[in-house]
C-alpha cells in the first residue's frame, strides 16, 4: 500500500532563493492562481515567490488569487494514481479558499473516468500557510513509514488538536479586509487603535485574538500563549517555526532571542510566505508556530 501526498501552493513551505521542501519529502505541489490586474500567474509554476515580491513593489494593483483549477488537479490525480493505491489532497482551509471544493470537483471528475484508479481522500487541514504546511510533511512522514491513508488522516487530526498550535499578526490589516478576510468594523477597531494585532484560525476562520502594542509585544504575546497552549514541561520536546513576508531578518533576530530566553526549546526554520496568502495578509506578516511530535 502506497500514499501519495498532494497539496496546493498555500502550504507555503518556501525558503529564499525561491528553494521549497516539496521535493525533499516526495510532496506533489498543484499551484494556486495569482491575478495582478489581468495578468494570471500559477504560485510556484510561472510566477516564484521572489518574483510576486518583486512586481508588489512595483505595482499599485493589488493581487486577487483563486484556487487551484480542477484541471490542474485532475491531471495531479492521474499522475499518481497509476503509481499508488491512495492519494491525500490537502489543502487550505476551506472556511477561507474554495481550493477544498475544488479538489471534490476534481476527484469526482477521476473517480468517473478511472474506476479502478487509486483512493482520493481530500482533507481539508483547516489551517493556512506553514501551519498547513507542516501539516503536509508530518503526512508524508507517516506516508514513507508506510501507513494507510486512513491511519494518517486520523494521526493528522489528532497532532493538528493536540501538537500544534499557531498564531500570527500583521503589518497591515487593510490587506485582510480588502482581502474579504476580515470584517469591517474589526478593520476600523484595528486601525482607529493603532495596534498590533495577533490573530488566529479559529476552525478554520480568522478570528482576531487582541491588539499590543509593536511587533515586539505580539511576538512576546504570542510565544507566552503557544507555550501555554502545549502544556509541555520538557522544553525540549518542543519546536518553534516561524514563516514571514518580508520579514526575514527581524524573524531571525526574535528567533535568536527566543533561544536565549529559552536554550532548551528547539528553532526550526524560518519559511516565506508565499504569493497566494501574501495577498491576503500583506508584507509584515509574521507567523509563530509551536509543534510538538514533528521531525523534518
Amino acid at each position: 500500500m502506497t500514499v501519495k501526498i498532494i497539496c496546493d501552493t498555500s502550504a507555503d513551505l518556501n525558503f529564499p532563493n525561491d528553494m521549497t521542501l516539496y521535493d525533499k519529502y516526495n510532496v506533489q505541489w498543484v499551484p494556486m492562481q495569482i491575478m495582478f490586474g489581468t495578468e494570471e500567474y500559477k504560485e510556484l509554476e510561472t510566477l516564484k515567490t521572489s518574483e510576486f515580491y518583486s512586481k508588489l513593489t512595483q505595482t499599485t494593483e493589488h493581487p486577487t488569487t483563486s484556487q487551484s483549477t480542477q484541471a490542474d488537479l485532475l491531471k495531479a490525480y492521474e499522475t499518481h494514481g497509476k503509481k499508488h493505491d491512495q492519494i491525500i489532497s490537502m489543502h487550505i482551509s476551506g472556511e477561507i479558499s474554495g481550493a477544498v471544493a475544488s479538489a471534490r470537483m476534481a476527484k469526482k471528475m477521476y473517480d468517473r473516468t478511472n474506476p479502478d484508479g487509486a483512493e482520493i481522500i481530500i482533507y481539508d487541514t483547516r489551517s493556512a500557510s506553514t501551519p498547513f504546511g507542516l501539516m503536509v510533511l508530518k503526512a508524508a512522514s507517516l506516508a514513507k513509514q508506510g501507513l494507510t491513508a486512513e491511519d494518517i488522516v486520523k494521526k493528522l487530526d489528532e497532532w493538528r488538536v493536540n501538537d500544534c498550535f499557531f498564531y500570527f499578526s500583521v503589518g497591515d490589516l487593510r490587506w485582510l479586509f480588502d482581502g474579504g478576510r476580515l470584517s469591517r468594523a474589526k478593520y476600523y477597531l484595528g486601525s482607529l487603535l493603532s495596534k498590533t494585532p495577533i490573530l488566529h484560525l479559529d476552525d478554520g476562520k480568522i478570528v482576531a485574538l487582541k491588539s499590543v502594542t509593536g511587533v515586539d509585544n505580539a511576538v512576546d504575546n504570542i510565544l507566552e500563549m503557544l507555550l501555554e497552549d502545549l502544556g509541555e514541561e520538557d522544553l525540549s520536546k518542543l519546536t518553534l517555526h516561524f514563516t514571514q513576508a518580508a520579514l526575514k531578518s527581524e524573524a531571525e533576530a526574535y528567533a535568536k532571542k527566543i533561544k536565549e530566553k529559552y536554550p532548551e526549546l528547539n528553532i526550526g526554520d524560518i519559511f516565506t510566505i508565499g504569493g497566494v496568502i501574501t495577498s491576503h495578509t500583506g508584507p509584515g506578516t509574521i507567523v509563530l508556530i509551536m509543534t510538538r511530535n514533528l521531525e523534518y
